[in-house]
């Protein structure tokens, strides 16, 4: 590995000497009323062939003329077509009006609302708010129904907890970031997903590999970056939403944006999900879905100034679950108290970001954020009770080298976890110190290479002393054709019951042979995007295939046939390989296509035996169409999705063998009507009205049930609708 970084450096120092000679102006597109980027925007120096493409940013780097002054011209679909001189090679930020006919503004552009970022050298996806309208998606763990890199899957069959998938692997090996800050760390990993209403989200950024040392230690399978809505990126002065369902599931949301002068912004988020009805569609005698009351609250202030740039808010949460039986069902004896799940919590979180900047090459940044959670609940019998009080910090310094071909990233990160879980009698209680510092060197050569190396050392006061080196390249071999390579190492400190809640609703006892204070793993990554125009219409074909190699895990073993859930480090392989195929087309006018396969081969040894993990999709394929009629008046959506069969856990005597779930398709349909200051929304989830048969084992109050074993839709078919309004 040494020899293979210094090859890196050795490389990236020799293309050194080409890159100073070459000099670039850098050129920001920007609309002119609502300030956001214009990505796609055409910039040519006049009577010439020289030009280039903004990304999605608004930037784009134009190649020096032979002298200077000399002319740009900017032209954009929908936009008024400019001409601009300059004089001086200095960077140059330019705001374009839309086209006016008839007294009305028409936009013509087609804006994309999912796409792979086309700048950034680990391979990232960019879902922005459009994409989240085309499915019933309330909140975050309903934000990927079009997306085929990242899954989200029930943990269990009652409690109504979700974790996102990445790369076939938990969502704890991702790195979970707001704005570039950690969150959905610790105790808030089991609800988390739930907590974060759609409507609040600008965009969501998914990158697969090892994400870039800036943010954090965390961070193994890949990173996802939510962007809230503020003053400066969304020009909606108020928004009010409501949805609901057939099973009486009722979500709203309220946000006022006050935009106070051109420098300084506030907004208002308010938001409540119910579940009043208890319901038992599958006549188990136990809920399909908890009773839920759910109330979120936010306030942040946005300040964008010439030399200072500041992003300040805070949040509330307050969420109540019941959950469990009905009635007694097959019960032997009818004294015994009905099996119920409560599951209370409390969260209060604030959040600071400042960017000084010093000069066009030199700024400094600082982000620090602050977290209570309180968690008080019971699984039948079983009281669980847990809080958290988290800090972290970071300082971050950020440099040019002579020009923007070379860029030097520096600082310092500081988390401070207190983490107390009481289980029954026993007590489980954590003060985590982390500190650490990283460096980042971006390295770029004439538009055609960029590569970026890290390295980061942290001392955890669980994990000792470690040590992190990452890479990544990107190369644009074409302006159509694109090849990115990463590698890197990660770790992370487990917290065991506060992870792994759901197996606090079934019969099984969990013992700790070991705790395992650390896990550790290699990622290596490679993908490959190739975009083209056929019939006139764009589109493109995306492969990447990433391997990640377990040193230390801390491995959960349910298959002993025994009914115990054991603890323990891991002892022989643990692995995952990911390939992802996908296409995206615009198949007629106005009709985008995407067609995904992706085969995730994850296995881990448990008890000396290597297996497949249990509940993980070896194969699984995505159809999702959408068509917006030529007038943008109405939009309809349709998504399939093709799930493979999973290993099921050989978790009681009688379940033992090669056990499997089938195959089964999902097929989801959505209307969506555009009108002026509103959109009216109407679909059906699952209209194939496939449901997992059993999905609870055996009864409570006796040595066999199980929840765990859940891998499909319990609800079954689903209508929805609502309706939002905006002014702007």
């Amino acid at each position: 590995m040494k020899k293979l970084n210094f090859g890196f450096l050795l490389l990236t120092f020799t293309l050194c000497q080409y890159a100073f000679s070459q000099q670039k102006i850098k050129v920001r597109i920007t609309d002119k009323k609502t300030n956001e980027f214009l990505y796609g925007a055409n910039i040519q120096w006049q009577h010439t062939a020289s030009g280039a493409t903004t990304n999605e940013f608004g930037i784009a780097d134009l190649d020096m003329p032979n002298r200077l002054p000399d002319y740009i011209v900017i032209t954009y679909v929908g936009y008024q077509t400019d001409t601009i001189l300059i004089s001086n090679p200095t960077d140059v930020n330019i705001q374009l009006a839309p086209e006016i006919q008839l007294g009305e503004v028409k936009i013509k552009g087609k804006r994309q609302t999912n796409f792979i970022s086309s700048i950034n050298p680990i391979k990232t996806e960019k879902i922005e708010a459009g994409e989240l309208k085309k499915a019933a998606c309330c909140n975050l763990s309903e934000s990927f129904q079009t997306n085929a890199s990242a899954d989200v899957n029930y943990s269990d069959a009652v409690t109504g907890a979700k974790e996102i998938r990445l790369l076939g692997l938990s969502g704890i090996y991702v790195q979970n970031l707001l704005e570039g800050v950690p969150v959905m760390r610790g105790v808030t990993a089991t609800f988390g997903l739930d907590n974060i209403p759609a409507p609040w989200m600008k965009s969501i950024a998914v990158s697969k590999g090892v994400p870039s040392v800036k943010n954090s230690y965390e961070g193994i399978s890949g990173s996802m970056n939510i962007e809230f809505k503020n003053s400066f990126n969304d020009t909606t002065k108020l928004f009010f939403d409501m949805f609901g369902n057939q099973n009486g599931r009722i979500e709203t949301n309220l946000l006022l944006n006050h935009k106070i002068n051109p420098k300084l912004g506030t907004m208002l988020m308010a938001n409540g999900a119910f579940v009043p009805l208890k319901q038992d569609m599958n006549h188990d005698g136990f809920l399909d879905q908890p009773v839920l009351k759910q109330y979120n609250l936010l306030n942040r202030w946005n300040y964008q100034g010439d030399k200072l740039e500041g992003q300040y808010m805070i949040k509330v949460l307050s969420e109540n679950r019941i959950a469990g039986q009905t009635s007694i069902h097959h019960q032997q004896n009818d004294s015994l108290p009905l099996y119920d799940i409560n599951i209370n919590t409390k969260r209060v979180e604030v959040f600071a970001k400042t960017g000084y900047i010093f000069t066009e090459e030199n700024s400094l940044g600082t982000q620090f954020s602050g977290v209570y959670h309180q968690q008080q609940s019971n699984y039948g019998s079983k009281d669980f009770n847990t809080t958290q009080g988290s800090f972290t910090g970071t300082f971050l310094y950020q440099t040019t080298v002579k020009n923007d071909n070379h860029i030097l990233v520096g600082g310092a990160n500081f988390v401070y976890d207190k983490i107390d879980e009481q289980l029954d009698s026993l007590k489980f209680n954590r003060n985590d110190i982390v500190p650490g510092i990283f460096a980042e060197y971006t390295f770029k050569w004439n538009n055609k290479i960029t590569i970026v190396t890290g390295i980061r050392g942290d001392y955890h006061s669980r994990a000792g002393f470690q040590f992190n080196p990452r890479i990544h390249a990107k190369f644009s071999l074409t302006d159509k054709t694109t090849l990115r390579i990463a590698a890197g190492s990660g770790f992370r400190a487990p917290n065991i019951l506060t992870e792994n809640q759901s197996l606090l609703a079934s019969s099984r006892n969990i013992i700790f042979q070991e705790n395992p204070t650390k896990e550790v793993a290699w990622n290596y990554g490679i993908s490959f995007t190739q975009k083209f125009n056929l019939f006139n219409r764009e589109g493109n074909l995306s492969v990447d295939f990433f391997r990640t190699d377990f040193l230390k895990q801390a491995v959960i073993d349910i298959d002993n046939a025994d009914g115990n859930a054991t603890i323990s480090n891991l002892y022989g392989k643990s692995f995952s390989n990911s390939l992802l195929v996908e296409f995206n087309f615009e198949a007629l006018k106005g009709l985008d296509v995407k067609i995904a396969y992706r085969l995730e081969d994850v296995r881990t040894t448990y008890h000396s035996v290597l297996l497949q993990k249990p509940l993980q999709a070896l194969n699984k394929g995505l159809i999702a169409l959408s068509y917006k009629t030529p007038n943008q008046q109405w939009q309809f959506d349709v998504n399939t999705s093709i799930n493979g069969k999973r290993r099921l856990p050989n978790s009681f005597e009688g379940d033992a063998g090669k056990r499997y779930s089938p195959h089964y398709v999902l097929l989801n349909a959505q209307i969506l009507k555009y009108f002026k200051h509103a959109e009216l929304f109407a679909g059906c989830e699952d209209i194939t009205n496939y449901r997992q048969k059993i999905p609870i084992l055996g009864v409570p109050n006796t040595s066999y049930f199980d929840t765990y074993q859940v891998y499909a839709p319990i609800m079954g078919a689903t209508v929805y609708g609502g309706f939002r309004i905006f002014i702007n």
